[in-house]
């Protein structure tokens, strides 16, 4: 009997207990803890639960079983389990990241207890296996994750394994840089290629776009052809004279294959793409700003709209008179977009949660 009940004390404190801390951090962001929200430092204490979002700046946190994570710009992420006994080195972890990039470092528990750590997106579930990788969410819930090789100060590398999951298949990653992505939940993870990108160019990637240099490489990689567009007619072998062809390839030297306008063409394309991605990112921002700021909670005296966060759940109200009233409790692994008619109050495109994949339309009057 004793020893139930101090099983159940230490699982209490524990609950209460600092999981790790931020060790560096060069810009704002705040931390979410049950009803209250501060702004994190260096030096600040995590628990579980804790709802991150950074802002303009990025942090390095520091976990005691020395697993590092780095979350980058403009990301949100959550610790939802993190349970760890430094005698034996094992223990759970949990974590969800729902917008932006972030990198992960194993610590002892994915070395010890690998079966007990899970990272999660909103498309996708990612088990590792005591190595580092880096994911990134884009605002409508896509997810991109690259196995990187772990190096200690040495500059020795190895490289583990994870498995990227959703509900409709797997895949397994055991390579360095190998890059898989996951549009949906409902889509099975891309087959992975190897995408061997700094990772300033992969932070950049949170920008939804026709085309992403993942799906450039795999284009590459594996080319499509369309048999509509090939002419199984066409016959051009008698248009080729073999002794001409020969001859031609006879005296071609280097000086056939180099432009001396090579260096000044480089450069104007540098300048005007430095100018295109200046004039893309200033777009970026502005039109990402409304996106990326924290709803407050409670009720905004502007649009008599209440909203709350009672996990797992977002809860988004508002009256209108007497006899119109609405109430939605809605999952908070998802992102909506919220048309409010009443009569004498409308409001289009409220925003809540990550990205805008949900629509919701609602019109009452008398």
């Amino acid at each position: 009997m004793w020893k139930y009940i101090l099983v159940s004390i230490l699982i209490a404190n524990t609950s209460w207990a600092s999981v790790g801390e931020i060790i560096a951090a060069t810009g704002p962001g705040q931390i979410k803890r049950e009803n209250d929200r501060f702004d994190g430092i260096v030096g600040t204490g995590l628990e579980m639960q804790d709802a991150i979002t950074t802002d303009n700046g990025a942090w390095q946190l520091q976990f005691v079983d020395d697993t590092r994570v780095d979350v980058t710009e403009h990301s949100r992420m959550v610790i939802d389990e993190f349970i760890y006994d430094p005698a034996s080195g094992t223990g759970a972890l949990n974590m969800r990241a729902t917008l932006g990039a972030v990198r992960y470092a194993s610590g002892q528990i994915a070395k010890n207890s690998r079966q007990r750590v899970s990272i999660g997106t909103p498309t996708a579930t990612i088990s590792v296996r005591g190595t580092d990788f880096f994911m990134i969410v884009d605002e409508i819930g896509g997810s991109m994750i690259t196995l990187l090789p772990s190096c200690d100060i040495s500059g020795a590398c190895v490289t583990g394994e994870i498995s990227v999951e959703t509900d409709a298949g797997m895949v397994i990653m055991n390579q360095a840089f190998q890059t898989t992505v996951v549009p949906s939940r409902f889509t099975a993870p891309a087959r992975p290629i190897i995408l061997e990108l700094p990772e300033n160019i992969l932070r950049g990637m949170l920008i939804v776009r026709n085309k992403t240099p993942y799906r450039e490489v795999e284009e590459r990689q594996f080319p499509v052809t369309n048999l509509l567009d090939i002419d199984f007619l066409k016959f051009d072998e008698i248009d080729r004279d073999p002794l001409v062809e020969g001859i031609k390839n006879m005296w071609a030297t280097d000086l056939d294959n180099i432009s001396y306008l090579d260096s000044q063409l480089y450069d104007e394309m540098e300048r005007q793409m430095k100018e295109l991605m200046a004039q893309w990112i200033d777009e970026l921002n502005a039109s990402t700003e409304e996106l990326l700021a924290i709803r407050q909670t409670g009720l905004d005296p502007e649009t008599n709209i209440f909203y709350d966060e009672v996990k797992p759940n977002f809860i988004v109200s508002r009256k209108q008179g007497d006899n119109q009233y609405f109430r939605l409790t809605l999952s908070e692994d998802y992102g909506y977009s919220i048309d409010i008619i009443q009569e004498g109050f409308s409001a289009y495109g409220y925003r809540v949660g990550v990205g805008g994949g949900n629509s919701i339309s609602i019109t009452q009057s008398d």
